[in-house]
């Protein structure tokens, strides 16, 4: 899991809660994204996670197209790449071209 500068500034200046704009991607790149859209997720942060508060975050794209990260942007349409997070559990968009995020936590922790 990676957030580049543009991330961690805005979730570090946001104070205990911030807003992000969550895409489905099939690579962790700005742009890998396979989902029709982007949701909105608030994360609070909790005892050093950043937990998502709305969820589910349900999308549609092509059946069959890679759902393996999480890409998080600071807008519904372009916007800047705050980075990813390696999803687990199914990869692909399901025959009906829809893929559902159920719950995500990020943890925080400082480098050694």
């Amino acid at each position: 899991m990676g957030f580049n500068p543009a991330g961690l500034t805005a979730i570090l200046t946001s104070g205990e809660s911030t807003t992000l704009w969550v895409g489905i991607g099939s690579a962790s790149t700005d742009g890998s994204q396979t989902s029709g859209q982007r949701r909105q997720a608030t994360l609070d942060a909790i005892s050093g996670v950043l937990e998502a508060t709305n969820e589910p975050f349900d999308y549609t794209g092509t059946a069959g197209a890679g759902a393996t990260h999480a890409l998080f942007y600071s807008a519904a349409t372009a916007g800047t790449f705050y980075g990813f997070k390696a999803m687990t559990g199914d990869a692909t968009f399901n025959a009906a071209g829809t893929y559902s995020i159920t719950s995500f936590a990020i943890p925080a922790s400082s480098p050694a």
